[in-house]
């Protein structure tokens, strides 16, 4: 994406949302409270910053070991003429977060949060089961790491 040209608003809309998203039964109107707007405009920015690709998620994050779920990063080596195959099989899956291609001999990598080991292992399974999959390999987190990053909409 080029480097987009924020109005005010969207830039105080984005400081807003990227560390508190308000809870409450009229979330866009305590948003727009906080940022000068009324609550129309602000889910109107917000569904804008999202068709455009500038927003690509909206909600919370959440330590799945202490809800009793398990997890993992996978690298896959994908013969590249069925990457596309492989990373549709995974994405199908709803305890699949994200995944995305590399240039690199493990060339698909995905992560897994499932509600058992058994239900993790199946995914890994089928995933392992498409044509041109060569190699799938689990790899469990050791240590968490912070993911928290604020952004500074227009500041040098």
């Amino acid at each position: 994406m080029s480097e987009y040209a924020f109005t005010d608003l969207e830039k105080a809309i984005l400081h807003e949302i990227q560390t508190a998203f308000p809870i409450s039964a009229d979330p866009y109107g305590d948003l727009a409270g906080k940022v000068g707007s009324d609550g129309d405009t602000a889910h109107r920015t917000v569904q804008k910053l999202r068709s455009e690709g500038v927003i690509r998620r909206l909600g919370g994050i959440f330590d799945g070991k202490k809800l009793g779920y398990t997890g993992c990063l996978v690298a896959a080596q994908v013969d590249p003429a069925h990457i596309e195959e492989a990373a549709a099989r995974a994405a199908a899956y709803p305890e699949v977060t994200h995944n995305y291609e590399r240039d690199d001999a493990y060339n698909l990598w995905f992560t897994i949060v499932a509600g058992s080991d058994e239900r993790l292992e199946q995914i890994l399974e089928d995933v392992r089961a498409c044509e041109g999959v060569k190699s799938v390999s689990a790899l469990p987190a050791t240590k968490t790491f912070k993911i928290k990053v604020d952004f500074r909409f227009g500041a040098e």
